[in-house]
């Protein structure tokens, strides 16, 4: 089994940090990236409005921040998270429910192309997601967090917190 990290988000910054199979950070910060929910709503997603343009231009942003840590991921890392916002976009891809979840990047995709279907009006009520600009935020953030930086999934520590991304 290789290096544990977990996902730590606030506001304005996400770190990943070295930490045990249960969660329990030691110390270690691996690295930070300058992105958070706060950070982009004013920026994207204004007012929690969610169109085709801002949803690119959050992409890009993001892109941007990730590669500017330059975090470097050791093989075979497994991340892990508790963070609230994080469990909502789990909730919303249906993976929540299990016992130990873990939010695979197949599921992030599936929701973000949910979101990009909402940001040009086309979802369906039945799939629509969370209307908050945090939510547009994580999931932007962990999509291309796990894309960059090769995590294929996310394993989910702790109960669901109550989140701002929740509606």
């Amino acid at each position: 089994m290789g290096l544990s990290l977990c996902l730590v988000l606030s506001p304005l910054t996400a770190e990943l940090q070295g930490c045990s199979a249960e969660g329990i950070a030691d110390g270690s910060v691996l690295g930070r990236m300058e992105i958070g929910h706060m950070a982009m709503e004013p920026l994207f997603f204004k007012n929690a409005t969610l169109n085709a343009a801002g949803l690119e231009r959050a992409i890009e942003w993001t892109e941007d921040r990730i590669q500017a840590a330059r975090i470097q991921v050791p093989a075979g890392a497994q991340l892990f998270t508790r963070d609230a916002d994080v469990w909502a976009l789990a909730h919303a891809s249906g993976v929540a429910q299990a016992e130990r979840p873990v939010l695979h990047v197949d599921a992030v995709e599936q929701s973000f192309s949910r979101l990009v279907m909402q940001s040009m009006g086309q979802a369906s009520p039945q799939e629509a997601l969370p209307a908050t600009a945090s939510f547009f935020a994580t999931v932007v953030f962990v999509r291309e967090l796990m894309h960059h930086l090769h995590f294929p999934q996310i394993q989910l520590l702790g109960a669901p917190a109550t989140s701002h991304a929740l509606p």
